[in-house]
């Protein structure tokens, strides 16, 4: 399953020609339940020290792929979604993810062409799914394009373009072309799954080492040059998802598995999942049982790599993050459902049990 993270574009590829015909419109049924992945509580609501802590307001608008091909649109305070991108044998939708304005989002359109050859492009559509046009299409069969999303001021989409690379390593690059058309420019090489600083001047992304199977987080400069590691690929088992956030002073990432020496601003210490947690700012005292794969949780690390903070101890089964607009809720989503960590506050609850694998993203007016 953690290959899975990093190996979509392949996966999406797999299910683009071999998903069985579906005619009806997907339902929340086909979402992943707890039952299937993680032993939770249905609502968690806690603060550092056990107390009880009031279900926190959500607003804005969720948009999600559960890893059925199909892509949803949710209004976070009624916990209603709706199919506004519908697979069908010859098409799979993954990782969508929103414009600045909220109006449209981007999303990897993987399908068939008409001369029978996988297709992983990026395309986008209204919020409601209509009017969908291509953004960027690949040079060739073998070039797959994966993780979109605008930059902050909504001028850009990037993106990664991964390509075979013989006998059996892969290569990526970030690569980003101009929100209203044109041609595509190649940022960084070595690259996947970046996130750009609100004030553009720099670029973060995952650097993944195929000896061992580990990612780790870099930073570069807008252009790519000066690009230096802020995390090494030996900390975790695997790192995804980095986001920036709205005032470009933290990058929040998911991580797999505790980190395997000393952080900046971390303890190497485990705690037990009692009081005595801190300086983790969230705990949950409930011990998961893991029947999909290895535990993730959320970190966030300080651009220039001084300080790194624990958000999360839950063991989580591929979540994707979202910050807020303000920088201080960050929601993110998994199989067991969509939660919502208030930093300023140290609550996390869970938001509705519509879970999966796959990207989200969340929108908010500013």
């Amino acid at each position: 399953m953690l290959r899975a993270i990093f190996f979509l574009l392949i996966t999406s590829l797999v299910f683009a020609a071999c998903a069985a015909p579906n005619a009806n419109t997907p339902t929340t049924q086909d979402f992943a339940r707890p039952s299937a992945t993680l032993e939770r509580p249905p609502i968690r609501t806690s603060l550092l020290d056990g107390t009880p802590g009031a279900m926190v307001e959500v607003a804005g608008k969720f948009v999600f792929a559960p890893g059925d091909g199909s892509i949803w649109v949710q209004d976070p305070a009624n916990g209603k979604p709706q199919p506004v991108i519908k697979p069908t044998p010859e098409l799979f939708a993954d990782a969508p993810s929103w414009s600045p304005d909220g109006k449209t989002f981007v999303y990897v359109r993987s399908s068939l062409t008409a001369q029978g050859t996988a297709q992983n492009a990026i395309y986008r559509a209204n919020a409601d799914g209509s009017n969908i046009e291509p953004v960027a299409l690949p040079p060739n069969n073998k070039t797959a394009f994966n993780w979109p999303h605008y930059s902050f001021d909504g001028k850009w989409i990037y993106y990664t373009a991964s390509f075979p690379v013989p006998p059996n390593k892969q290569d990526s690059e970030i690569q980003r072309v101009a929100a209203g058309g044109g041609e595509p420019q190649t940022l960084v090489q070595d690259a996947r799954m970046s996130t750009e600083s609100p004030d553009g001047k720099s670029i973060a992304f995952i650097r993944f080492n195929f000896d061992t199977f580990t990612g780790g987080l870099w930073i570069a400069d807008s252009d790519g040059q000066n690009a230096r590691p802020l995390l090494n690929d030996d900390v975790f088992i695997m790192i995804a998802a980095p986001q920036f956030s709205p005032d470009g002073s933290q990058i929040l990432f998911a991580a797999s598995g505790p980190n395997t020496r000393p952080l900046p601003g971390v303890s190497m210490r485990l705690r037990e999942r009692t009081r005595e947690c801190a300086p983790q700012l969230l705990c949950w005292f409930a011990k998961p049982a893991y029947a999909d794969g290895l535990p993730w949780d959320l970190w966030t690390v300080t651009p220039d790599g001084s300080k790194f903070t624990r958000l999360t101890e839950i063991g989580a089964d591929s979540p994707w993050p979202a910050w807020s607009h303000d920088g201080k809720q960050v929601a993110f989503f998994d199989t067991s459902g969509q939660y919502l960590v208030d930093i300023p506050n140290k609550v996390v609850s869970q938001i509705t049990r519509n879970g999966g694998h796959g990207v989200f993203g969340w929108w908010q007016a500013q």
